[in-house]
């Protein structure tokens, strides 16, 4: 049965998630004036091969040699592709084991982070490792990042080890932070949950970080997607913030004290109603009365929040809001996604919000450049199978 449950998750969370850019680039900040509206300033296509399919697990932009970078962690061959943003076509192709010496395991669910081509980082959710690759497909390095081996003790701390699309990697100085996603079932005596692991790169020593999630853990919200979260950071102010699916609200911590929130700030949706939790029909958790299908498409069918990406170029956030389906809709599948993008600034003040035409776009492959924000559209909206169109979405007076 808790096989069955994780394997639910990591199917859920796949589908209901997205990836962003963690780059610490800074550019112009944004001026804080209502004037600047979020609209639609052109588009972008990246040229795929016969080994690439439109959409993947893991997609992330980084810099290299003055040019920015589009990177593809492509889980039908296991293969990094590296795009060139300016012309849109592949540049660099490196293919990795899966298993021997140099192999990276079990692909599924697995995300990847880099900063150059010759230093790629992949987190195999399954073996709670992390694996250091270079250009040439070898393996540099490998770190545990699993809790040990008292079963107990992992039941109750309850994370999902899944990075990129559904979580996000940030590296500041010799440490990585890697966001993971708490399933929610066992949180600790005081309720916090686990959102992330901190692994310092020199040493291999590694820290799970938790924070008070009352909110989530009083009340029910339903199987498993109201426990996944976004997390995002301010290379600036040196601040994290994080995102729950069904909490309007973001929490914001500090990098020197990654176990408080210092402050909460509201980051919703004009769009959206109130979030409501789910009534308990009987008191035997984690269910609650419900079927597993039931209680599924009860958490999904409302609405919540996904992507919660920094722009580094801006200095500002975009939160993006899948609304309330009626349940024709729901049937529907992506096709009656009905999506906005909230945006604050620095200050976690809003600045704007654009309201998406429905069914349009697949919010999980999402990425931000020096151009704007990049949502990838929906593949009755590409122009054939051998191209990724983005639509680009930036700032105007």
């Amino acid at each position: 049965m808790e096989s069955y449950r994780i394997y639910s998750l990591v199917l859920i969370l796949v589908a209901f998630y997205g990836c962003s850019s963690s780059n610490e680039q800074t550019g112009d900040a944004l001026p804080d004036a209502i004037a600047f509206k979020l609209g639609k300033v052109g588009e972008k296509a990246f040229y795929l091969d016969s080994t690439l399919a439109p959409y993947n697990q893991s997609i992330l932009t980084f810099e290299e040699g003055g040019a920015t970078k589009l990177s593809i962690f492509n889980h039908l061959n296991a293969s990094v592709n590296v795009f060139d943003y300016n012309t849109g076509q592949i540049e660099q192709q490196i293919g990795f084991e899966i298993d021997g010496p140099d192999g990276i395991g079990s692909i599924s669910n697995m995300g990847h982070f880099m900063q150059n081509s010759d230093s790629i980082f992949f987190f195999n959710h399954w073996q709670s490792r992390v694996h250091l690759m270079n250009a040439k497909g070898e393996r540099l390095r490998s770190y545990d990042v699993g809790i040990g081996n008292d079963s107990e003790e992992q039941s109750k701390q309850g994370f999902h080890m899944m990075v990129s699309p559904i979580s996000q990697v940030f590296k500041n100085g010799d440490c990585l932070f890697i966001s993971v996603q708490n399933g929610g079932a066992n949180p600790f005596d005081d309720q916090r949950l686990i959102y992330m692991i901190e692994l310092n790169l020199k040493t291999g020593e590694r820290e799970y970080h938790s924070l008070p999630q009352p909110l989530m853990l009083n009340n029910f919200w339903g199987v498993f997607t109201p426990f996944a979260s976004s997390l995002a950071f301010n290379p600036n102010t040196q601040q994290f913030s994080l995102s729950y699916t069904k909490n309007t609200e973001v929490d914001i911590i500090s990098i020197s004290d990654l176990d408080s929130i210092q402050e909460s700030k509201s980051v919703k949706s004009e769009y959206m109603g109130e979030l409501e939790p789910l009534p308990k029909r009987k008191n035997t958790p984690s269910l609650y009365g419900y079927s597993f299908q039931e209680l599924n498409d009860l958490t999904n069918i409302q609405g919540f929040y996904m992507n919660y990406i920094y722009d580094p170029y801006k200095d500002i956030y975009y939160r993006i809001a899948l609304h309330e389906r009626t349940e024709d809709e729901y049937k529907q599948g992506k096709s009656s996604f009905k999506l906005s993008v909230v945006v604050v600034n620095s200050s976690f003040e809003k600045i704007d919000e654009l309201d998406l035409p429905k069914g349009v776009y697949e919010y999980q492959t999402t990425f931000v450049s020096k151009e704007g924000l990049h949502l990838a559209r929906q593949i009755d909206y590409q122009p054939d199978e051998d191209q990724l169109v983005f639509d680009v979405f930036s700032f105007n007076n």
